[in-house]
């Protein structure tokens, strides 16, 4: 049951961030024009920055939750998620309004790394404060 939950939160997260980077935003649409866009923006915004490594970050911890300790699905939805940043980021280029950042992409790839760090990090601290085989059999005791 658990482990359906963990399906449907990676799966309703990763549309939402879908939706959310290939979204045209009204308000820069107003700020600049088409033309004043560049191919590919090169600017380093600290915020947005921030953004879209964080929210890597919660899909990269998403993927290791879902998957269980099954490292062959981890890796492979890893590699997915590191192909859907890229492709969101070349798409933007085409939505009205939104051009790809290189420095969106990295952040998007330290997000997804600094989840697999800290997912492993969270699980050896728990494992050292709940020494039983899974963390939830231990809260139903």
């Amino acid at each position: 049951m658990i482990s359906n939950f963990k399906w449907l939160a990676l799966s309703a997260y990763w549309a939402f961030l879908t939706r959310s980077l290939l979204i045209t935003c009204p308000w820069e649409l107003f700020s600049k024009s088409l033309a004043e866009t560049p191919p590919i923006d090169l600017s380093f915004e600290p915020i947005s920055w921030l953004a879209h490594l964080s929210a890597y970050a919660v899909l990269g911890y998403l993927i290791q939750e879902a998957s269980l300790g099954r490292k062959r699905t981890m890796m492979t939805l890893f590699v997915l998620a590191f192909c859907h940043s890229i492709a969101c980021e070349f798409l933007q280029h085409l939505i009205p309004g939104r051009w790809p950042n290189v420095w969106d992409a990295v952040s998007n790839s330290i997000g997804l790394m600094l989840a697999f760090v800290l997912h492993r990090a969270l699980k050896q601290i728990r494992t050292r404060v709940f020494p039983c085989k899974t963390f939830p059999e231990k809260l139903a005791a």
